[in-house]
């Protein structure tokens, strides 16, 4: 019998393991590992199988910049209490093409900067030329460059330094997938695709895209298939770039895609190096059923995105040297108001899923809110509840 289960092993169940796992409680993690072979796999995936994803304070949202600013903060103190280091400093760009226009957030963003003191600088499309010779943005650019925290996380470094320093507390690690729910009196009791049963006083759902394939409410979740473009680069090419930083991207006009990310070179482990580029389609596809995250995770992603992510990429940095391309196929999960739903759904049920493509940033501190109110069973944060509410289908 388990004090509290956490249903995914994913960036925000890893870290509520650890907070959980540090207020002695008897903690049981589970969830599957990465599979070895996605085409053949059968069962879930997640989008955290990565090496980088943005950093940043800077949002012109001010509970996302709340919580990724207090994610920021314990990196340092998750890399050294697991020995896994997981954080690059590399800066981050938010760039606009007309900050006057009515769509644009990029002088709410910066005055959600200046509140939680970010370092920044906000540079005209001329200064953004001297300090980033690569890159090529019209006349009228105005960019936000965000330094101290600001950069990438590797995803997969991340979670695996929450679950070591969660098993040093003393949390149990399963790698099964559960399968089943069933709620008694006293307990819950976790059936999982190994044919095991688990018990557990309380149980957190931090399973992503897929909790509503767990949970008997359905809740609001809007599970996003998403491609990724991945560049092969050669080690010259690396150096020449050597500087690059995060990005954010809104696009002018463009028909396909409303804004871009992109992440410097990484090594991936092929042990070659990627430019990584993603955007925000304008018409994006939802999924729900489990067959159709198979599908997806089995495919090469949309070739349309896809076509489209590489040419904003060659107009971004001209005469970019591409050895080769990859594509990947990724989940965001959206929410009704655009915030991951953390809330409890009964007495032994509580939720913490839709990290609405910003999550792995915030992830932590996502986790610790999620952990504080299983533990408390009531809400006990200083940004009010109602943020993170759930709704319901």
């Amino acid at each position: 019998m388990f004090d509290i289960a956490v249903i995914g092993n994913g960036m925000i169940g890893s870290a509520a393991t650890r907070y959980l796992s540090a207020m002695n409680q008897k903690v049981l993690a589970i969830g599957p590992g990465e599979p070895a072979d996605w085409q053949a796999h059968q069962g879930v995936f997640a989008s955290h199988y990565d090496q980088g994803r943005i950093t940043r304070i800077i949002d012109p949202d001010l509970a996302w910049a709340q919580v990724a600013a207090r994610s920021i903060d314990v990196y340092a103190e998750i890399e050294q209490a697991s020995g896994i280091t997981f954080h690059q400093r590399a800066g981050g760009l938010r760039v606009s093409p007309d900050v006057t226009a009515p769509v644009d957030n990029v002088n709410q963003a910066e005055q959600v900067g200046k509140e939680l003191g970010a370092i920044y600088s906000r540079l005209s499309q001329a200064e953004l030329a001297r300090q980033f010779p690569f890159l090529h943005f019209s006349p009228g650019t105005v960019g936000l460059w965000e330094r101290g925290g600001a950069g990438y996380i590797n995803p997969r470094s991340l979670v695996q330094a929450q679950l070591t320093v969660a098993a040093q507390q003393g949390a149990t690690i399963v790698r099964e997938t559960v399968t089943g729910i069933s709620q008694r009196k006293e307990f819950v009791e976790l059936s999982t695709d190994a044919g095991a049963h688990y018990q557990a006083r309380k149980v957190l759902v931090a399973a992503g895209g897929y909790t509503n394939h767990l949970v008997s409410r359905k809740l609001d979740l809007r599970p996003k298939a998403v491609t990724v473009l991945l560049g092969e680069l050669s080690e010259a090419e690396v150096k020449r770039l050597q500087g690059l930083t995060t990005l954010i991207w809104r696009l002018a006009d463009h028909p396909l895609l409303a804004s871009i990310y992109a992440a410097p070179p990484i090594r991936y482990p092929d042990g070659k190096m990627y430019i990584k580029i993603g955007g925000t389609v304008k018409a994006p596809h939802f999924m729900h059923a489990p067959e159709e995250f198979r599908a997806w995770f089995h495919s090469a992603g949309d070739s349309d995105e896809a076509n489209a992510l590489r040419d904003v990429l060659l107009t971004l940095l001209p005469g970019l040297k591409v050895e080769s391309y990859q594509t990947k196929p990724c989940v965001y999960t959206l929410t009704a108001h655009e915030h991951p739903y953390i809330d409890r759904l009964d007495d032994q049920l509580f939720v913490a899923a839709g990290g609405c493509g910003s999550s792995a940033k915030s992830s932590n501190e996502l986790g610790h809110i999620a952990a504080l109110l299983v533990e408390k069973g009531a809400w006990n944060y200083d940004i009010p509840a109602k943020v993170f509410e759930a709704r319901f289908k």
